[in-house]
């Protein structure tokens, strides 16, 4: 995606995963949430993406060029996190992509044909929205009665009315940088948490009558975890669309809901996978092979 630059957001500790390894540090089978997504990002936009973390992250990161990392050393929050790439952006006359660090389902499609579409619109912002059933903790997504986005409201600075709103903040989004860069200038902390959210640029954009629009994407595609339990149903949909993927490509694979297959484990048509197997790492299975039950390959162990 040509002079589109990427911001990825992952300073946060992930205080209600109850460990002391960071959120995006958590291992999704083969490798870690925030491995998954920057392999779905280089493959999108190349290198031309910025990784903002805490020092403590840093310390666990080695395949990360010192050139695409910049450090949030206090958290102030996602607007405060954004505003440390601009010495880096300057003044860039072009797009910019913002997502968190804890979505790693997100498909490239996807991330491409936001682009293409926030292009074509000419918006000055493009939200990435879905709908839930239960939307609490999410923030919400406020419209006028024209229908047209007015702002995004965090839940704990929500109305009781704004919390029955059900299309909520997938806090993915693509912006023209100069728009943006101007309205991170306006932020102020006067709200719960006492941080600067990204957020509220939308309110800014929509009071000076900027075009914002909105993108749906499925629900799963953009589920992010704030608990282990949340992150344990995340690695379940990853091993159903690796599978499922495998088998529309010819593998046989006996109990799907048994076998893990990683990332980059390249299997061949007409291999045979019997019940209870992890094949998990840079791996090329050859086509005919048989894999029987119980077994465990791995060439990339997660260390904390």
């Amino acid at each position: 995606m040509e002079n589109f630059k990427v911001i990825v957001l992952a300073a946060g500790q992930g205080k209600r995963m109850r460990t002391e390894l960071p959120k995006v540090l958590h291992p999704l089978y083969d490798t870690t949430i925030l491995e998954y997504l920057l392999t779905t990002i280089r493959e999108t936009f190349g290198e031309n993406y910025f990784l903002v973390i805490s020092p403590k992250i840093k310390n666990y990161l080695s395949q990360v060029s010192e050139n695409n990392i910049v450090l949030q050393e206090v958290p102030l929050g996602t607007g405060d996190a954004v505003r440390k790439v601009e010495p880096l952006l300057g003044d860039y006359d072009g797009d910019v992509l913002v997502l968190p660090g804890d979505v790693p389902l997100i498909k490239k499609e996807t991330l491409n044909s936001l682009c293409l579409t926030h292009r074509k619109e000419n918006n000055v912002c493009t939200i990435v929205t879905t709908v839930m059933e239960n939307p609490q903790g999410y923030g919400r997504i406020v419209r006028d009665l024209k229908g047209d986005i007015v702002k995004i409201v965090e839940e704990k600075d929500a109305s009781e009315e704004e919390r029955k709103i059900r299309e909520i903040n997938t806090s993915i989004y693509a912006f023209k940088w100069l728009n943006l860069k101007e309205a991170l200038c306006l932020l102020n902390n006067n709200n719960v948490q006492k941080e600067f959210y990204l957020t509220d640029v939308v309110s800014i954009f929509a009071r000076n009558k900027l075009k914002i629009g909105a993108f749906p994407v499925d629900l799963e595609e953009v589920l992010g975890a704030n608990t282990q339990e949340e992150l344990s149903y995340i690695r379940k949909i990853l091993k159903r669309n690796i599978n499922k993927n495998n088998m529309d490509k010819g593998v046989i694979i006996i109990e799907p809901e048994s076998v893990n297959l990683g990332k980059n484990t390249l299997v061949e048509h007409d291999v045979i996978i019997e019940p209870n197997v992890s094949i998990l790492g840079d791996y090329i299975v050859r086509r005919k092979a048989y894999i029987g039950p119980f077994s465990y390959i791995n060439s990339k162990m997660i260390r904390s």
